[in-house]
């Protein structure tokens, strides 16, 4: 009998608990940030909400010069920006550009959760109107940016379920990232000291699928000075961006260490679409690369993975677009010599011909060129027998086509071996023998019998009369490097 009566005490106890244990309410908002063309357009905007425990939903704060309404009974909140002026009737158009509101879910027990959602008067740009690609270029501050991320570049379907920011190299430039109606959606906040301005930043925004998985993923090249434009026109008729591929301008030779940092690109593995970080410092030193943060501004890391069967394939490096591959182990006792980081080679990933493909990663109408295209650059005979002292503060060389010369920066390499930057040519017996920080390799599509790539090359070793400068328009080169990308138009 006791120990009925016992049983029924705690049975009791553990309902009274129960009933008093203060469950959370929670809200699913359809989206966290609205965007209004002008504080003209008055037009209200809805959004809708899930709500779980709550007992009610209301807003808690709003900034000044913005209403909201929240309708409990269909569960949607309707926003709206208002008139806001001085006392001499001046319309304050600043006090409009940005604000926020919060809406609080509260549960039974009066306890709220609060939920933030960001206002913004600023205009709308799809960035794939010309055509679609794995890199968009911006260049304007203070825009809701949208690019289609239900397809590939292709036009393959995508299950995508959500995007979110995989990387940027400048915190708090992508802003509020969603994926509304097939839609990415981000916002793009001005430079720190200028508002006209955009923070030179590459960033990688990638799609979800149910399982939680990277799908697809997409370079945003964000810069002040457009690379679209800033072009120049071979001797064969061809035409090439000026920067490399992810850099934000072209020093030109100039002995600027900030010029210098800015014209280095981004580092690509061969045949793929997803960027590797630049370095840290203007002359790579200590192999140091640049940082990479994610939305909420937390440092991230690149992670280096040794090729294996399940790691050197498409569907890998789908998923994981931060992940560099490998492969030390071509170089051992038995291994392939070749250096690639697919397990099995894929001639045709930057190579379809001629024309653009699907993994290529420049921007819309342009791609990675052959090394035909290549061939009518060579070295510039007065930078050949340049002054050692003159020209060691270039990091680079100008080449020329016969009638005009063209400045490539010597960014390197990310190793196929281990991932880390290596600028350095050491030259036993060569003059000088310290070891050198400027080499140049830039990725062509073309491929080689072995299975290699083809890449443009040269490294700087001018002694002080001497010609000894190595240039090789056509250097066979392991397609796990990383190397830099000079666009040409298509």
């Amino acid at each position: 009998m006791n120990k009925v009566k016992f049983l029924f005490v705690a049975l009791v106890a553990t309902m009274l608990l129960s009933c008093n244990k203060d469950e959370s309410a929670s809200l699913t908002l359809e989206r966290t940030s609205l965007y209004f063309s002008s504080w003209e357009d008055s037009s209200a905007q809805t959004i809708s909400y899930v709500a779980s425990n709550a007992k009610s939903v209301g807003v808690g704060s709003i900034s000044e010069g913005w209403t909201a309404v929240v309708n409990e009974a269909s569960r949607t909140i309707t926003v709206w920006p208002v008139v806001v002026t001085n006392k001499d009737g001046v319309i304050n158009e600043d006090l409009l550009k940005e604000g926020s509101m919060v809406v609080n879910a509260l549960n039974k027990e009066g306890t709220a959760k609060s939920y933030y959602v960001n206002l913004y008067i600023a205009e709308s740009e799809d960035i794939d109107t010309a055509g679609k690609a794995n890199c968009y270029v911006i260049c304007k501050p203070s825009l809701n940016y949208t690019f289609d991320a239900s397809v590939r570049p292709d036009g393959e379907p995508l299950a995508t379920v959500n995007v979110e920011l995989l990387w940027q190299s400048n915190p708090d430039v992508v802003k509020h990232v969603e994926f509304v109606d097939g839609k990415a959606m981000f916002y793009i906040a001005p430079s720190y000291d200028d508002a006209e301005r955009v923070e030179n930043t590459n960033a990688v925004i990638a799609a979800y699928n149910h399982s939680g998985e990277v799908i697809w993923s997409w370079h945003l090249w964000i810069t002040n000075e457009n690379p679209l434009t800033a072009t120049d026109r071979y001797s064969n008729g061809k035409t090439f961006m000026r920067n490399n591929l992810g850099a934000f301008t072209n020093s030109n030779g100039e002995s600027n260490e900030q010029k210098i940092l800015d014209s280095h690109g981004l580092y690509y593995q061969w045949g793929r679409k997803d960027p590797f970080s630049r370095p840290y410092f203007h002359d790579a030193a200590g192999a140091e690369i640049e940082d990479k943060y994610n939305e909420s501004g937390t440092y991230i890391a690149e992670e280096m993975v040794e090729i294996y069967t399940n790691v050197g394939t498409l569907d890998y490096i789908t998923k994981y677009p931060m992940r560099f591959i490998t492969n030390a182990s071509c170089i051992e006792e038995g291994g392939d010599r070749i250096g690639d980081w697919l397990i099995t080679a894929n001639p045709t990933l930057w190579n379809n011909d001629g024309a653009k493909s699907l993994y290529d990663p420049c921007p819309y109408g342009w791609r990675v060129p052959t090394a035909e295209e290549f061939a009518v650059l060579t070295l510039s005979d007065s930078e050949d027998a340049m002054d050692h002292s003159t020209a060691r503060k270039r990091f680079g060389w100008h080449l020329s086509d016969g009638s005009n010369n063209y400045f490539y920066p010597a960014c390197g390499r990310r190793r196929y071996t281990d991932g880390k930057i290596e600028n350095m040519s050491y030259k036993e017996g060569v003059y000088p023998a310290q070891p050198e920080p400027w080499e140049g390799y830039y990725w062509t599509s073309t491929t080689t019998n072995d299975g290699k790539a083809v890449s443009l090359y040269f490294d700087l070793t001018t002694p002080s009369r001497a010609v000894n400068n190595k240039f090789d328009i056509a250097h066979p080169t392991c397609k796990a490097n990383g190397l830099q990308v000079r666009c040409i138009k298509e």
